[in-house]
């Protein structure tokens, strides 16, 4: 997974554009939504390797 024990990864559609963003919570704390993406599976990737590079 991630290298923050805590850190989970969600994607998220907005109702106005129908794209995809992330949000990475650690500790309860959430990011600011990062996007937009075309798909799900799209901001999930990117918010995997945001996580993973920043836990580096």
């Amino acid at each position: 997974m991630t290298g923050e024990p805590n850190a989970k990864i969600t994607a998220t559609q907005k109702n106005d554009d129908g794209r995809w963003y992330y949000v990475i919570t650690i500790n309860g704390e959430e990011s600011a939504k990062v996007g937009p993406y075309e798909t799900e599976e799209e901001a999930l990737a990117a918010g995997q390797k945001s996580a993973e590079s920043s836990s580096v």
